[in-house]
């Protein structure tokens, strides 16, 4: 079969520019948007607390779940490229109107990426520079200089975007593992915890390990990252697939070393002193190597921070283009500059966005909580569209490619991925939140979704051609065997 491509929307001078990005750099976005130093410094407390010694049993459970769901978009990588990712999938495999839910939804909780990160940014280095250097600098000020720093990278190239990143990542990388394997080959407080990859040791059972689980799906939140540059990418039909699968791979066995070493670092017997560690790699690393060894883990916080907040700014911009360019907002949108061949439009409108959003949920919360706030909400909307991409790949391949349906790939991996994320929302509202603001942002979803659901179903009954241009998309087939 030969490659064909359709883009009536992303033509002329408004396309984004061909062949930019190698299988590194699209491994690297996803890789960057994931985090893995902030998954480890602040989401590991968390997990520890609901599965307890058992968190890094739990953490290997959590990535084979990921790893099913990019699966799932790896199959359709294969077949596809396009910066709309999602929302483009669904729509060519479930239809017009699922798939004008999706970008709704989407749309909405990847809006909410950059606030609550930048959120995280001021907050955690006006702390750190305050305790550590005692400079004392305003949140919402280092919030406006880190918007401004990653919007310009974008503006003028992805490739230096993501050679940033990619610095970014090994640096705090390299930080966080000399101090972690170090634990490790100390014994830490108190020798090895081999039961740590067992799971009896949650200290609520079964359901301590299922809530812990939701913990890891925000720890894993942007893997998919690496195909909303899917139609900058080299080879991108072979690439994106082994950036899917290698970004979940590679975070998901440093997740699990993560925490074994945080518990080995802390006790066995000590496992409370890690749950309620705001920082727990400055205290081990304080306890293990020195303090200014703690003060440079703190660095690497920061750099990671960063790192995340260029590939969701890197990410983001490219859905706005993309939801620009055919029709969804306004097609200003969908243009690109004529020298650097980058989304700057989206680019202004989002950094604008994010300031907006970020420095009234900062003020109203405090910017630490603000973090944790716009998180949880982000991560309830992305859930839904997990699930409805599952099914839409088990009913594309069927439709399109019945010749290579495979039961495992397409039918089997979908089913228990979709198991999975169902289990995850179940877990986010039972037992319910019962103080604001989280009891709300349940709500909050399903309004949102009803909106998109109404929505959709007026601009059918119109015969609006904005649905029409959601299935037109840049369409890769794969060559046969």
């Amino acid at each position: 079969m030969s490659n064909q491509e359709t883009s009536p929307h992303g033509t002329g001078d408004n396309q984004l520019k061909r062949n930019e990005l190698g299988l590194p750099s699209a491994m690297a976005m996803s890789l960057a948007f994931i985090s893995p130093t902030i998954g480890v410094i602040f989401i590991s407390a968390l997990i520890a607390t609901k599965a307890g010694i058992s968190s890094p049993f739990t953490f290997l459970l959590g990535t084979l779940g990921i790893a099913l769901m990019a699966s799932t978009l790896a199959q359709f990588s294969k077949r596809m490229t396009s910066a709309g990712t999602f929302y483009k999938f669904v729509t060519l495999s479930l239809g017009r109107s699922t798939g004008f839910f999706v970008a709704v939804l989407l749309l909405f909780a990847y809006t909410l990426q950059s606030p609550l990160n930048s959120n995280l940014f001021g907050g955690f280095v006006h702390d750190t520079l305050k305790a550590d250097f005692g400079i004392d600098i305003p949140w919402y000020v280092l919030m406006i200089v880190v918007v401004l720093f990653v919007g310009v990278l974008a503006w003028y190239s992805v490739h230096t975007s993501m050679r940033f990143d990619i610095a970014f990542l090994i640096a705090e990388v390299s930080i966080a593992a000399i101090l972690l394997i170090l634990i490790v080959i100390k014994g830490g407080a108190a020798g090895q915890v081999p039961q740590a990859f067992t799971p009896s040791h949650s200290p609520t059972g079964a359901s301590g390990l299922g809530q812990a689980f939701v913990f890891i799906v925000l720890a894993f939140f942007g893997f998919e990252s690496c195909t909303t540059v899917g139609e900058e990418t080299k080879n991108a039909k072979r690439n994106l697939p082994i950036a899917l699968i290698g970004s979940v791979t590679i975070t998901g066995l440093w997740f699990t070393f993560a925490m074994y070493s945080e518990i080995v670092g802390y006790g066995a017997n000590n496992i409370d002193k890690l749950s309620k560690a705001s920082a727990p790699l400055h205290d081990l690393a304080g306890m293990y190597i020195n303090g200014a060894y703690a003060n440079l883990v703190d660095v690497a916080a920061i750099s990671a921070i960063i790192a995340v907040l260029l590939a969701i700014h890197t990410a983001n911009f490219r859905v706005l283009y993309s939801l620009g360019r055919d029709g969804l907002l306004p097609k200003a949108l969908g243009r690109t500059h004529p020298k650097h061949k980058t989304p700057h439009i989206a680019i202004i409108v989002y950094s604008i966005g994010t300031l907006v959003i970020g420095l009234l949920a900062g003020k109203a919360w405090g910017p630490m909580a603000a973090f944790g706030n716009l998180g949880y909400l982000s991560s309830l909307g992305i859930l839904p569209i997990f699930i409805l991409t599952n099914v839409g790949l088990t009913l594309f391949m069927r439709k399109r490619y019945a010749s290579e349906f495979s039961l495992l790939l397409h039918g089997i991996f979908p089913a228990l991925s979709s198991i999975t994320f169902l289990a995850a929302i179940y877990l986010n509202v039972h037992p319910y939140p019962s103080s604001a603001p989280l009891k709300y942002m349940p709500g909050i979803i399903i309004g949102v979704s009803v909106i998109a659901i109404i929505w959709g179903q007026v601009l059918k009954a119109r015969q609006s051609p904005v649905l029409d241009r959601l299935g037109d998309v840049l369409f890769v087939q794969s060559e046969s065997n």
